[in-house]
């Protein structure tokens, strides 16, 4: 692979940002604060172009982002309010490209209305893209006897490099029931 996509990767996905980094030959990291980040490996920040951009300003970011695509693997955490930006995402893939979208677990919920949820939206989406990999990481939760806690770092960025090696369309990291019993 030669050119990754990592979006909104800086957080909680510092881990498979760094294990998609090592695994191409450059990357484009999109944060607010991109100029500042290091992985602490020079190796691996060699590799990077910073983009200091708000995934919010579609309008200033798909030009920045085009003049760096086509990228054989993108690595996205992108909240639902970016509609546009979600939607723009897969002409950015590369044919034979993997687009790895990381969900928290409410876009697996159903509009008031019935409505189809977020992640049932763009996995419908996607799969009318037969020239790229789509796979979905769904962030739960975990039971620790009779409490839960949400996923740590590690495990977060455990599940989206899983989806790296063996993408499959939907991945659950940790468990979503019962519903009930997720952490407040």
């Amino acid at each position: 692979m030669k050119t990754a996509l990592l979006l909104g990767t800086t957080g909680m996905l510092r881990g498979a940002a760094a294990h998609a980094t090592a695994r191409v030959e450059k990357a484009a990291l999109v944060s607010r604060n991109a100029g500042g980040f290091s992985f602490g490996s020079d190796l691996l920040d060699a590799k990077l172009t910073r983009i200091s951009a708000d995934y919010d300003d579609t309008s200033a970011l798909l030009p920045a982002l085009e003049r760096h695509a086509p990228f054989d693997l993108a690595l996205t955490w992108i909240h639902p309010r970016a509609e546009l930006l979600r939607a723009a995402l897969d002409a950015l893939v590369a044919p034979g490209g993997l687009l790895v979208e990381v969900m928290g677990s409410r876009s697996i919920l159903t509009g008031p209305n019935g409505e189809p949820s977020i992640a049932a939206l763009r996995a419908e989406a996607l799969a009318h893209q037969p020239d790229i990999t789509y796979a979905q990481v769904i962030l739960g939760f975990v039971h620790e006897g009779k409490n839960s806690r949400w996923l740590d770092h590690e495990e977060i960025s455990a599940a989206a490099i899983a989806q790296m090696e063996m993408p499959l369309p939907r991945r659950i990291a940790g468990t979503l029931e019962p519903w009930d019993e997720r952490p407040h």
